[in-house]
């Protein structure tokens, strides 16, 4: 899961509400950080919080660790409070959460 090979794709919904440099520094979080750290699941969430003015990621295993990630961009009020990430095992694609549960 999640191979950083495999096809990524963005939701239309997410790209209206997050710019790309977020969503490739979630992709990126998944490739250096959490690869072959923790068991990933089909499905990734993310909470997107404010921290300094600054978007953090924050990515719980659900085995109890809970992993927080500060990206160098500016937080906007706007910005989805949590974000999925799906690996169907063909394609994996960033989407907001109410898209995965459509």
């Amino acid at each position: 899961m999640f191979d950083q090979t495999a096809e990524r794709y963005a939701t239309f919904g997410l790209v209206a509400k997050l710019p790309s440099e977020i969503i490739d520094g979630i992709w990126g979080i998944i490739d250096d950080d959490l690869q072959g750290v923790v068991t990933l699941p089909r499905v990734l969430q993310f909470a997107l919080i404010a921290r300094h003015g600054q978007v953090t990621a924050v990515f719980d295993d659900q085995q109890g660790s809970i992993f927080e990630f500060d990206l160098p961009f500016n937080y906007d009020r706007a910005y989805p409070e949590t974000i999925a990430v799906l690996d169907d095992g063909h394609y994996q694609t960033m989407m907001l959460l109410d898209e995965l549960q459509a």
